[in-house]
């Protein structure tokens, strides 16, 4: 037997023979939070013995301590429906506040169903047998303990326990290894009511425990004004939501390019629902595959249905362990879909009923069949594929902030549908639709580049690129010259101007002629007063930002990528491109012209990346 744990940043394997257990439980879950405070719950509601490490001083995370109190999409269903009704309940009847009660009866759940917490706890090793997990080294607050385990659960939301153990695990974006924004969440009195507010901030890493107290520090006291116009701040949430961290190597894993080739699991536990919502406006830097999506289609905040494999919580090659919170097998890109609180509910529920048949046929998690654990998710009500909804216009306010009007989407065929719906200012359907058909459509979009209708020609521009045909290169080159600034529709939020779309399109042609254009956008100290930045886009984006320039850093943003794309299509204008590079971003001036917010805010550290992004460029090209 060995103990596996983290010093130094380094995981550590130590031999240590055989080992004494102060006790031993069937389960042990490492974190408390929305997943956590479930499993434990479940896990005990099946009859097992369980044993909870959570290092603050109550149950719930995100839901409790946190301040985040509904649900954003997902599909319901479940056996915490049950758990929810009975906190709204006790809301009602006794505290007026579902944060505070949410703490008392989660907890109350899990002890009057015979599991144990430890409070103020934390696991600092993991013994293990071979590749297995059978037990944990706890710290306490009255000291050190030595605790067994057959399944250990870990809810820790950025996979500590199982990174601890050795798993295999990812973190952030490929473009620059970064992650999703985190949010903090104050309470403030109006009149004689109390409301939460919701502020994104920059990125951090949970990984960094310099970073991630800098990041607490910095939120609080950005946040530290007193009189918020008609509201007066009381309270920070003691838990800042971070929305992304390390991502395990399941068993089965989901990845963006798979959703939107068709590819869906066999064996699905439930359904995830949402938007692939990345909280950042720095949509560039999310890689081609989103990239397509987002911008050249213009598609971001359209929903999408993700069907979750039952063993996407089961990491690779280490066994007695799963990880049923937001740090599962996913890719990044599709994370901010699977991730939403009740899909953490509903994980919660597949890792407990996975313990209980492991523990029970004396199996490895990995070997569970699917055939059990699809009838309880059914029973229960968690997979319901009713629920399978494909892609849909969903949300409750559009562009313009009038009522959405919900819709299911379906992609054209027919070559010949297109033109109809790439004459209007919503699009984007038509140009995924021409991407999912491959070439099929190139000949019919060919004969639209000639079209008298401006929408057609350009959309249609936009159409060919998707697929990688540079027929309407020509199109696209005018609309970046001209800065077109026509902002489409497509969507309840983020969406973008003509000629940020042709930027992206033409960097990834590869297109040479556009870069004298582009090195000008970022380069030119008067840019940003064209027009094309400063109209008033009657909530286009749905977004208004005081003190920065959306426009502005969409256009430089994406200037930037397509002039590395560029460049790595044509490696002899590497040298011309990194001296641009140096020019546009060395002293910093480029920043103000974005924003006048501070570097670790959301917007100022979305700015500063641009450089990052930039020189991490020209270093790889050796310039």
């Amino acid at each position: 037997m060995y103990i596996s744990e983290v010093k130094n940043g380094e995981v550590v394997k130590t031999e240590v023979g055989s080992v004494t257990f102060d006790k031993a439980y069937d389960v042990i879950v490492s974190g408390l939070g929305t997943a956590g405070a479930h499993a434990a719950a479940f896990a005990a509601e099946n009859g097992l013995s369980v044993l909870g490490v959570e290092s603050f001083n109550c149950v719930g995370g995100t839901q409790t301590i946190g301040g985040i109190q509904g649900h954003y999409f997902g599909c319901p269903g479940g056996r915490y429906v049950a758990m929810d009704e009975k906190i709204m309940a006790f809301k009602d009847a006794r505290t007026r506040n579902r944060l505070e009660s949410q703490k008392i009866i989660q907890e109350k759940w899990i002890i009057d169903n015979g599991a144990e917490i430890l409070y103020e706890s934390s696991i600092i090793g993991v013994y293990m047998e071979d590749n297995t997990v059978v037990g944990a080294k706890i710290i306490t607050p009255d000291g050190i303990i030595h605790v067994a385990s057959k399944v250990m659960m870990d809810c820790t939301g950025d996979a500590y326990t199982a990174h601890m153990a050795g798993c295999k695990s990812e973190y952030g974006r490929k473009f620059d290894g970064l992650t999703q924004p985190y949010s903090m969440v104050s309470s403030a009195r109006m009149g004689v009511g109390v409301r939460t507010t919701n502020c994104d901030f920059g990125r951090v890493d949970q990984r960094d425990d310099k970073g991630l107290s800098e990041a607490l520090v910095f939120s609080r006291a950005y946040e530290m004004k007193e009189e918020r116009g008609n509201s007066k701040f009381m309270i920070h949430m003691p838990l800042i939501g971070v929305r992304e961290g390390r991502r395990i190597v399941a068993e089965q894993t989901v990845t963006v390019d798979g959703l939107f080739a068709d590819e869906k699991t066999t064996e699905p536990a439930f359904y995830s629902y949402a938007d692939l919502d990345k909280h950042g406006w720095d949509i560039a830097f999310d890689g081609p595959s989103l990239g397509d999506w987002s911008i050249g289609a213009n598609l971001g905040a359209y929903n999408v249905t993700v069907p979750v494999p039952y063993k996407i919580i089961v990491p690779v090659e280490i066994d007695g362990i799963i990880v049923p919170c937001r740090a599962l097998g996913v890719d990044r890109d599709i994370a901010s879909c699977v991730r939403m609180v009740p899909d953490m509910k509903k994980l919660a529920e597949l890792g407990a009923d996975m313990a209980m048949f492991a523990i029970k046929n004396n199996c490895k998690l990995r070997e569970v069949e699917y055939e059990p654990i699809r009838d309880r998710m059914l029973a229960s009500g968690n997979l319901d594929h009713s629920f399978d909804r494909g892609y849909r216009i969903d949300g409750w306010r559009n562009w313009d902030g009038n009522p959405l009007v919900r819709e299911d989407v379906t992609f054209m065929t027919d070559p010949a549908q297109l033109e109809a719906r790439l004459a209007t200012d919503t699009p984007g359907q038509a140009i995924w639709s021409a991407k999912r058909m491959g070439t099929k459509a190139n000949e019919t979009l060919k004969g639209l580049l000639a079209s008298e209708d401006e929408n057609t020609r350009k959309h249609t521009a936009f159409a060919l690129a998707i697929t990688g045909d540079d027929s309407g290169v020509e199109i696209l080159r005018a609309m970046v010259k001209d800065r077109d600034q026509f902002m489409l529709h497509d969507c309840r939020k983020h969406n973008q101007q003509r000629g940020c779309m042709a930027i992206y399109h033409l960097g990834k042609l590869g297109d040479a002629e556009i870069a004298d254009t582009l090195i000008e956008i970022i380069s030119d100290a008067d840019e940003v007063k064209r027009p094309t930045y400063n109209k008033e886009f009657a909530m286009g984006t749905r977004y208004s930002i005081s003190d920065f320039n959306n426009e502005f850093f969409q256009f430089v943003s994406n200037a930037v990528v397509a002039l590395i794309r560029i460049a790595d299509a044509h490696p002899e204008l590497q040298g011309k491109i990194a001296a641009a590079f140096k020019a546009a971003f060395e002293d910093d001036t480029y920043y103000d012209r974005i924003t006048t917010r501070p570097k670790m805010s959301s917007e100022g550290g979305m700015a500063i990346n641009i450089k990052n992004v930039a020189y991490a460029a020209i270093a790889r090209w050796g310039k």
